[in-house]
């Protein structure tokens, strides 16, 4: 099936004349990239450029192509990462005949792609023709419908499956405006990638490695003033006369986060309206992405083992609380977007009380998604779900505490478990993943962990369970004799996307590999089986339930875990306190002890508890992990 597109007219406001004493900006955002928020990075940078008296425009090219192809199935083609579906996509217009045969790739990854094409509801063959044919034609349009002659200067965002398309879109400007000067910056030009790039694709003339907010604008003025700087400038990387590569190191990390603007929105929004984007595709609104941090703070201590976040700057930095707060109030104001995505990889728990505490007093319906660690106590996650905290990424990985260990995440598995009961307590939805094969693991921490899946249905199920990927800048990258990672190689589909003349071992992000020491694939058949089915049940109109009530001295527990009816149990008030006390978070058997022995005229004993929490136990009504017990009931009551 055949496709055909047509973007919308945009023009730029400024005319073309000798060159200023800064450069006129271009900022592009290129698919495929989300239609369901704006650019954060071109966001960022224009607001960072205005700053400077610099003029810029931004084009956000992924809405044209949503608008083109259709939202719905422009959104599906954006989930994807290892199979660089989206990069193979626009490999042709990016390299012309020097990208690699299209049909070999659909041949090799026919059984992967079974699911992205249920989800367009189109066949190979459609794939086929916007690759040969419709993005090719894309690129024109997007060249021949802007007036780039006013500009001086274009920037790339290159995040995600992003890539080719904006090397495409580089490469044609190139080739008509020899003297357009183009800038590439993103997570796909960290590091030795960025460096690649520029060695290999004369159309790209800097690439910003490392964060821009301060390089960019200074290379900018250095390229008004003297219009071909030939100084290695930290951070930016350039093609010498000789064609090797110039490049000082990394650009300095901004210690300041309060002093950046707020991201500006301002094209997105008008790009939207033109195209009359719907206010929802594939059941998701327009969310705003903010900042408030920069680095992982645990990651800064306990690098996880397979995390690649952050490239080589881990340093933590965040805004202080009054400005976080400053800022998310600029932004719902000036777009009336109420749904805000922090970018940042772990939440500074400074913002719990002084965020996220003022933000409830206020009582203002924002609604936010932050990623975590998963040691939230039960009162920090009510505060968060007060503030509106609404979806959290909280790093489970695991429910084998062992595996949780060779990952280095700093929790154990019923900490994961206190945290995915309360979230659900407090309606935060919670996304997480089973990650499996980390050297080192055995086929009894998977058969534990199966055995705790069983006994928490009634709390949100996670969305996958696979095996981890290898990315660069991870420790099992970086580590990876050390960690037991072997035969590493860049990822097959990268030879299906790029050129012979780059260097896939330097440009690749995702690798293939072997792994000593692990459980085979085909062990986790059962426990996948099991997930699915799990994510099925929650999602029905009757979804697993267990719930507990305190009255009359009594505790009553309803289990509606298991299909067929629910199960009622009832308890004394010794047993009633025994749980009540492992309710907010693990406790253990000297803990409850001492706890009890407060409540006056209550006979306590270490043996009596014990009896109490193995009945608890038995039933599959509390969790046990190395002698800490954690009670699984929702509480009806809402005053525990």
């Amino acid at each position: 099936m055949s496709a055909q597109i047509e973007i919308a007219p945009a023009t730029a406001t400024h005319s073309r004349g000798t060159r200023q004493s800064v450069p006129r900006v271009a900022l592009v955002n290129a698919p495929f990239t989300s239609c369901r928020s704006p650019s954060i990075q071109l966001g960022l940078l224009g607001a960072i450029l205005s700053r400077h008296g610099i003029t810029s425009k931004s084009f956000y090219f992924n809405l044209q192509l949503g608008a083109a192809l259709g939202w719905d199935i422009y959104e599906a083609l954006c989930d994807d990462r290892t199979l660089l579906l989206g990069e193979w996509l626009f490999a042709r217009a990016a390299f012309g005949d020097d990208a690699p045969d299209g049909n070999a790739y659909l041949d090799q990854f026919e059984a992967e792609l079974t699911g992205h094409l249920k989800a367009i509801q189109r066949d190979t063959q459609y794939l086929l023709d916007l690759r040969e044919r419709v993005l090719p034609a894309f690129v024109e349009e997007c060249l021949d419908r802007v007036d780039w002659t006013c500009f001086e200067v274009v920037g790339f965002s290159s995040i995600f499956e992003q890539n080719c398309a904006a090397l495409a879109l580089a490469r044609r400007l190139k080739a008509r405006i020899p003297q357009l000067i183009t800038v590439f910056g993103g997570a796909n030009f960290e590091d030795e990638m960025g460096l690649e790039y520029v060695r290999g694709l004369p159309w790209i003339d800097y690439a910003v490695i490392g964060e821009g907010d301060e390089v960019f604008p200074a290379l900018l003025k250095s390229l008004g003033t003297s219009g071909n700087p030939t100084a290695a400038w930290p951070g930016v990387a350039s093609r010498a006369d000789d064609g090797s590569v110039r490049f000082s190191g990394r650009a300095p990390q901004v210690s300041d986060l309060d002093g950046l603007p707020e991201p500006d929105y301002t094209e997105f929004f008008s790009t939207a309206k033109d195209l009359d984007m719907p206010a929802m595709v594939r059941d998701k609104l327009i969310s705003i992405p903010f900042e408030t941090a920069r680095g992982c703070w645990w990651g800064a201590k306990h690098h996880c083992t397979f995390c690649g976040l952050n490239g080589l700057g881990m340093a933590f930095r965040s805004k202080s609380p009054e400005r976080a707060l400053r800022g998310i109030d600029e932004l719902a104001e000036r777009y009336a977007v109420y749904q805000l995505v922090a970018v940042d990889n772990i939440l500074d728990l400074r913002y719990i009380r002084g965020v996220f505490e003022p933000l409830a007093k206020r009582r203002q319906d924002y609604t936010f998604f932050y990623e975590t660690k998963a040691n939230l106590s039960q009162e920090q996650l009510k505060e968060l779900a007060q503030g509106g905290v609404r979806h959290l990424q909280p790093g489970i990985e695991s429910l084998s505490t062992h595996v949780l260990k060779l990952m280095r995440k700093g929790t154990a598995a019923i900490q994961n478990v206190c945290l995915l009961k309360w979230a659900l307590y407090y309606g935060i939805s919670t996304h997480w993943n089973v990650l499996v094969g980390f050297p080192g693991e055995r086929i009894e921490d998977y058969v534990d962990q199966f055995a705790t899946f069983r006994l928490i249905s009634h709390l949100q199920p996670p969305e996958s369970l696979g095996r981890i990927w290898l990315e660069r800048f991870s420790p099992n990258y970086t580590d990876r004799t050390a960690l037991g990672i072997t035969n590493v190689r860049p990822e097959p589909a990268y030879a299906h996307v790029y050129p012979s003349y780059l260097d896939l071992n330097r440009i690749a992000y995702f690798f293939a590999y072997e792994a000593t020491d692990v459980v085979s694939m085909s062990e986790h058949k059962e426990v996948m089986d099991h997930v699915e089915t799990w994510q099925k049940t929650w999602k029905s109109s009757d979804p697993p339930f267990l719930v507990c009530q305190r009255g009359a001295g009594r505790l009553t527990v309803t289990d509606g875990r298991q299909p067929g009816g629910a199960q009622v149990f009832s308890f004394g008030e010794f047993d009633a306190l025994v749980y009540e006390h492992c309710a907010a978070r693990p406790r253990g058997v000297g803990q409850i002890v001492q706890s009890l022995r407060e409540v006056p005229e209550l006979e306590v004993s270490e043996s009596a508890v014990r009896a109490s929490l193995n009945e608890f136990k038995s039933v599959g009504l509390m969790m046990e992990e190395n002698d800490q017990y954690l009670s699984l009931a929702l509480p009806v009551n809402p005053n525990w």
